[in-house]
Formats: structure tokens, C-alpha cells, sequence
């Protein structure tokens, strides 16, 4: 997934493009938190930076700001309900800066 999301267009500055379509092609609505985590688990680059029961909030950092001028990251957003299923997604692509 997040390959798919750094082969497609670019951001430009200060620009964020909404990827939603593409995280949920990989994590329909209705996939289990479970099988969420398990699948950013094997991704080295993502960290998890907020980990609440009905909020999953996932950094991916291609590239070090400031170091790299391609630098670029996802910020993806996951929210679930109380039986811990994905209702919503939303995942935003951007240039670090």
C-alpha cells in the first residue's frame, strides 16, 4: 500500500493529497483493527503515533527532511468502532518539510 501511494503523484511544497482511496483498496471498511496492526507491523519506515481504542494514527517517512529534498511522508488515520472495526479512513501524502 504505501508503495502504491509513493509511486503516485508527487507532492508539490506545501501540497497534501488525499490518498483515502488507496489505503482503503488495502483496509476496506470492516477490516478488524487486529489485521491492521499486523499489516504496519512489517512496514520498517511507519510508526504508530497515536494508539488509542477507537483511533490508530500512522506515520510513514520516506526520506529525512531537511537532509533529503525528495523527503516525503503518509499520514494515515485510522478510526474504529467499539467492537474494533474500521469505519473510517483518512490518509494524506506530503512533502516533509
Amino acid at each position: 500500500m504505501l508503495e502504491e501511494v509513493y509511486a503516485s503523484r508527487k507532492p508539490v511544497r506545501f501540497e497534501q493529497i488525499d490518498v483515502d482511496e488507496i489505503v482503503l483498496k488495502h483496509f476496506p471498511k470492516g477490516t478488524g483493527r487486529t489485521a491492521v496492526n499486523e499489516a504496519l507491523k512489517a512496514s520498517v519506515s511507519s510508526k504508530i503515533t497515536k494508539n488509542a481504542a477507537d483511533e490508530l494514527v500512522v506515520r510513514d517517512d520516506r526520506g529525512r527532511a531537511m537532509l533529503d529534498p525528495d523527503a516525503r511522508s503518509i499520514v494515515i488515520t485510522f478510526r474504529f468502532d467499539a467492537a474494533g472495526t474500521l469505519t473510517n479512513v483518512k490518509a494524506i501524502y506530503l512533502k516533509s518539510q
